[in-house]
């Protein structure tokens, strides 16, 4: 099991605030099971496949990053939704599953994202994770192990895949109590790289961006995580880096 204290916990008053930020996986701490929200919506697992029709059914794979906890509203202000946002003003029709939780290893991630791929059918993953994988002190083998499981999956549903490296959170105020150091970053984020690589799948490089944010201090009050601009500044840098996806 997992050790109840990831990277992306709060306050208490700052959870009971924002909803959605789960202890650890599985049969967490808080008393829910993954397939569950704390607002009581329903989960993806339990949602439709959307939009079958859509030109591009895109699925975010990840933890509060790509949930986008700090954003004033995590389902329009995630990077994610964001992200989907841009290419629908483009004239793409977009389904979007933003499977992504607060807390999650890549572990976690395998067992309750993974198999929403195969209902959804997605046509583009994005997929970002390390930062829980080093504040519960999984090793860099299983990390390496996970991932590589994370992308065999994501690939064999035939959707396009891109990598993300971490954000500088090590830097954030409560950064260096769940052991973040530019060290560990560097290691996990150098093991995604590696992983990705030799499957040939693109890592979308937002360390610039990251490293400037993290100069101007853009934390919400939780101490750890980005600002709801810091998330509209990835999406606007990965509306570039990604290609149209409803072209060609």
């Amino acid at each position: 099991m997992y050790r109840c204290f990831s990277l992306f916990h709060t306050s208490a008053l700052l959870i009971a605030l924002l909803l959605f930020v789960p202890g650890c996986g599985g049969d967490d701490a808080d008393g829910e099971s993954p397939g569950e929200t704390q607002d009581g919506a329903e989960s993806p697992d339990e949602a439709s496949a959307g939009d079958d029709e859509a030109q591009v059914r895109y699925m975010a794979i990840g933890d509060s990053l790509s949930q986008g906890v700090g954003a004033d509203d995590i389902e329009t202000g995630a990077f994610p939704a964001l992200l989907a946002e841009r290419w629908r003003e483009a004239g793409c029709t977009v389904d979007l599953r933003n499977a992504g939780i607060s807390g999650y290893t890549a572990a976690q991630m395998i067992t309750d994202q993974v198999p929403q791929i195969e209902e959804f059918k997605p046509t583009i993953i994005t997929f970002q994770s390390g930062a829980n994988d080093i504040a519960n002190g999984e090793s860099e083998k299983a990390y390496r192990k996970n991932v590589g499981t994370v992308l065999d999956a994501a690939l064999e549903s035939g959707a396009t895949v891109y990598v993300l490296y971490q954000n500088e959170w090590f830097r954030a105020p409560d950064g260096p109590g769940y052991g973040g150091t530019r060290a560990l970053r560097d290691a996990y984020d150098k093991i995604m790289a590696e992983e990705a690589k030799s499957r040939d799948v693109e890592i979308l490089d937002l360390r610039t961006i990251y490293k400037q944010q993290a100069d101007k201090e853009e934390w919400v009050d939780d101490r750890i995580h980005p600002t709801g601009e810091a998330y509209d500044a990835w999406a606007e840098a990965l509306a570039k880096l990604i290609p149209l996806p409803c072209e060609g």
